[in-house]
């Protein structure tokens, strides 16, 4: 760990006002190198001395000051927030500190390590949470020094140490949020806790938003989702001859968004969260009924019965469109949707069955020959099948007998459905199931992936 000097505490500190400084004239410093590129000096000048003064407004004689006196009053800080709940709420945020552990499998503000403090009110005050919020080393910043009662930190604020001192100890009270009349506000909710079942007597609970817990769910999320490794890894996994790397996909995430347009008005983390906050799921398990796929010995077929019970929520859908005789572009994507999932469980399916039987399980089976081609892939590999092998090369023939059949049952399907209009599914409706199989195909390919491989 880099040991703390007053000269790195100093730098530090005129680091952060820099940094805000570039910032706050990140545009004025791109119009002067555009002006002196073309040689406008007259508006190079008039852009220097405009730097010139923003520069003296975060110089430290000028920017601690008015962060002391002024910043300071507008803000409350800690890590649990009041305006999470509300955010027109005026009541006071606390640093939530606790040596009780949770119990084993449970999660809280108790997990965190170095629970990261928050701040709201007035947005204009928020630059002072910027320069808390700098970093002086690796694993410590502006804040934490503060908050330790640092010596070093508490004399490079100004060049009077009696002025530095005070303006040290401004910052720090703000920071750990002692309070000693705690404020709640008509829009915050409240509970009433009783103390004991033999009392009529009961405790005020008012809850307020946990933002440094929502606030490290949300930055692991998103590293999780969208860091270049996972961006690399997930376009790697389609690619032929790229480099396969594990990563983790999160499913059933919900959103909420707090603040509406301006989540800044609700707190520093919120407005870097653009207001979203992650819910991960906390439901009760589904038990459900094994309902997997099972091929027959005897099935000559993988379309089937036990296929059409499968896929039956997605036929159901192919059925629902079909009834809605609407010729409208919703009606018809509707039916493709239907139809696609209907491809993407088959082809799931057949997956499943191509990857886990043993190599030559066909032997023992009834399948039409071509099936046994496609869902047993491994089988071209033994000893004495070199027909087998030979057979599986040719793909032209024995892909057009499972695409026809895909075509033949789906037609089957929807005539026993209408049998009304049994008649009207023929010739033109069996080459669309065949070209929706196709096109899926395609897809599969294009994504390196073949589902006939």
């Amino acid at each position: 760990m880099i040991e703390l000097t007053p000269e790195l505490a100093s730098g530090a500190v005129k680091a952060a006002l820099t940094s805000l400084y570039d910032k706050k004239t990140e545009k004025e410093q791109k119009q002067l190198t555009k002006a002196m590129e073309s040689g406008d000096e007259k508006k190079a000048a008039e852009l220097r001395a405009a730097l010139a003064e923003m520069q003296e407004k975060y110089s430290v004689a000028t920017w601690i000051p008015d962060a002391a006196n002024r910043m300071a009053k507008q803000l409350n800080f800690g890590t649990h927030i009041s305006k999470g709940v509300h955010s027109s709420s005026k009541g006071d945020n606390i640093n939530f500190e606790t040596k009780n552990n949770l119990p084993k499998g449970i999660l809280g503000h108790q997990s965190l390590l170095n629970p990261s403090i928050d701040a709201s009110g007035n947005a204009a005050a928020l630059p002072l949470f910027s320069f808390f919020d700098f970093d002086v080393t690796k694993d410590k910043k502006i804040m934490d020094y503060i908050i330790e009662d640092d010596v070093h930190f508490k004399y490079c604020l100004a060049k009077n140490k009696e002025e530095s001192e005070q303006y040290f100890q401004i910052f720090r009270d703000l920071l750990i949020g002692e309070l000693t009349e705690p404020c709640t506000s008509e829009y915050n909710k409240q509970m009433l806790w009783a103390v004991n079942q033999d009392s009529d007597s009961y405790i005020c609970i008012i809850p307020l938003y946990p933002s440094s817990l929502t606030n490290l769910v949300y930055e692991k999320v998103q590293e999780i989702k969208y860091s270049d490794e996972v961006k690399i890894a997930r376009k790697n996994r389609f690619l032929v001859n790229a480099e396969k790397t594990p990563y983790v996909t999160l499913s059933d995430i919900a959103t909420v968004t707090i603040g509406g347009s301006n989540p800044q008005g609700v707190s520093r983390h919120m407005s870097s969260q653009r207001g979203k906050n992650y819910l991960l799921p906390s439901l009760p398990p589904i038990i459900k009924q094994d309902r997997s796929f099972k091929l027959s010995k005897f099935a000559n077929s993988i379309f089937s019965t036990a296929m059409e019970y499968n896929a039956r929520e997605a036929i159901q859908s192919i059925f629902k469109a079909i009834k809605d005789t609407r010729n409208i572009v919703d009606v018809r994507d509707a039916r493709k949707r239907a139809i696609d999932e209907v491809l993407y469980q088959i082809f799931a399916v057949a997956e499943d069955i191509r990857t886990t039987m043993p190599a030559g399980w066909s032997m023992d089976y009834e399948l039409d020959h071509a099936q046994k081609l496609w869902l047993d892939p491994k089988r071209a590999d033994l000893e004495g099948e070199e027909d087998f092998k030979a057979e599986r090369e040719q793909d032209d023939a024995w892909h057009r007998d499972i695409v026809h059949s895909f075509a033949r049952w789906l037609n089957a399907l929807m005539q026993t459905e209408f049998k009304a209009i049994a008649n009207d599914f023929g010739d033109a409706e069996h080459l669309d199931w065949e070209r929706e199989i196709e096109d899926m195909k395609k897809r599969y390919e294009r994504a390196g992936k073949g589902v006939f491989l």
